[in-house]
């Protein structure tokens, strides 16, 4: 951890040292420990071609990295419940996945979620091993969580909203976080009897018991996964790609408050109290990207992007409703020295131009594209942004080995010429065919070599 003096010290750096600070602690070897020299030199080489490709430089090879979603625990020998509720049998997935495709670049493992989301009562999605069988994947339960009469009590203390409101409704053992009380009141002495009462209270209580209960129980998790993710590093050499995931303002309103009938209805009907929500969010939606701070990790911050695609809002309203507080929060996390990798879902064929006007500092945001053209990107976006993408799921799943490597040399070669480009596929794969993943690295490594 940084004193006080180093993090004023840093704070006081300008955007681009920041991200300069951070570049160097990620492609450092302090601190990590490796099998050998070589494998040191093989993690250097591999951020460093990162690094080329985000801040837009030429590089030996292209870097190339999957969305591997479920697939890891399918071809490791464990199921996607185990994902939730047996860190060491997901844990043991991750390391033959990596045995056999020899990856430059992984996700890693996380602690067993599960049994956190089973005490904590979590209702907006079933997931494997809980209501769900154990081999299919995450479902989101849509709804409106955020009745429309709430957009005044959000726009005016969303901190406060959520954890008040949003979260008792949401977690179905926290419902005794609706008696919180303001911590405004520890301004005068004689309203600081009121701010400790409600925690007499016994449901307010159990909801704080089971917070406790469930930070433990995340910290046992995350010892084995620790393990697991330093042994990644120091056997074979392999990085992360980021550090953070967070959400875009305009989505964090669709896609978990208002939901998408509640979202689409209020564009029409309340734009002016959707718009006021999207600002009142920016804040958090910054501070949620960039608040992983460990020294070392990457500083990349994977932001999906949901509902701003063209199959959901036309062009003008995108650049209305969903550009404005989204391009609040990119400035945000690049003056904190941190990279934005925005994950494209969907296309964003009719946004391109206005991505490309909008003045992004050069080499400062990464693009993954799912169904986006490449070309297009590369073509618009090329001189300002890293691209990636954007090898299809199914064809990882479907297609032949002649099929995946054909793709990806097409890719190299068009949107990946003159670097800023990262292979990957363009969206997370829960099944694909072994020799097709296995020709999606030989594609990179064959092809990807300048």
């Amino acid at each position: 951890m940084q004193n006080n003096n180093k993090n004023l010290s840093f704070d006081s750096l300008s955007a681009e040292k920041k991200l300069q600070f951070r570049l160097d602690a990620w492609l450092s070897s302090t601190g990590r420990t490796f099998v050998s020299a070589e494998v040191a030199e093989i993690y250097h080489k591999r951020v460093q071609r990162l690094i080329d490709a985000f801040t837009l430089k030429g590089s030996d090879e292209t870097p190339a990295f999957l969305l591997v979603g479920g697939y890891t625990a399918r071809f490791g020998g464990a199921t996607q419940a185990d994902n939730y509720y047996n860190s060491e049998k997901a844990c043991q997935a991750v390391v033959r996945f990596i045995e056999e495709f020899l990856p430059d670049y992984a996700f890693g493992t996380m602690a067993a979620t599960g049994p956190i989301y089973d005490l904590l009562g979590y209702n907006t999605y079933r997931w494997p091993g809980g209501a769900l069988a154990e081999d299919v994947s995450f479902q989101y339960i849509e709804g409106e969580y955020m009745p429309a009469g709430d957009y005044d009590a959000l726009i005016n203390d969303p901190t406060g909203y959520m954890m008040r409101r949003y979260v008792p409704r949401v977690f179905n053992n926290l419902k005794g976080l609706a008696r919180m009380p303001s911590f405004f009141k520890s301004i005068q002495m004689t309203e600081v009897i009121g701010m400790v009462m409600p925690f007499a209270n016994p449901e307010l209580r159990d909801a704080l018991e089971k917070l406790l209960k469930a930070g433990e129980m995340l910290k046992a998790g995350m010892e084995l996964t620790r393990k697991t993710n330093i042994e990644l590093t120091s056997r074979w050499g392999i990085s992360g790609f980021f550090s953070n995931i967070a959400f875009a303002p305009f989505d964090i309103i669709g896609d978990t408050l208002r939901g998408t009938q509640g979202v689409l209805m209020d564009i029409y009907r309340r734009p002016e109290k959707l718009l006021a929500a999207c600002e009142a969010v920016v804040p958090a939606a910054i501070d949620t990207a960039i608040t992983n701070r460990m020294p070392g990790a990457p500083p990349v911050s994977f932001i999906p992007l949901h509902k701003g695609a063209d199959g959901f809002m036309s062009r003008e309203q995108f650049k209305e409703f969903y550009w404005p507080s989204f391009r609040k929060q990119l400035d945000g996390i690049i003056e904190a020295g941190m990279i934005p990798l925005l994950f494209v879902e969907g296309s964003y064929d009719k946004r391109l131009d206005l991505i490309a006007e909008a003045g992004l500092p050069r080499g400062k945001t990464a693009w993954l594209f799912d169904r986006t053209d490449m070309q297009a990107a590369k073509d618009i976006l090329g001189d300002t942004a890293c691209i990636a993408g954007n090898v299809p799921a199914s064809q990882l799943a479907a297609g032949t080995p002649e099929s995946i490597e054909e793709y990806c040399k097409k890719l190299i070669a068009t949107a990946g010429k003159g670097g800023g480009f990262i292979l990957s596929s363009g969206s997370p794969i829960d099944q694909a065919r072994t020799e097709n993943v296995h020709a999606f690295y030989r594609a990179a490594r064959k092809y990807g070599l300048k």
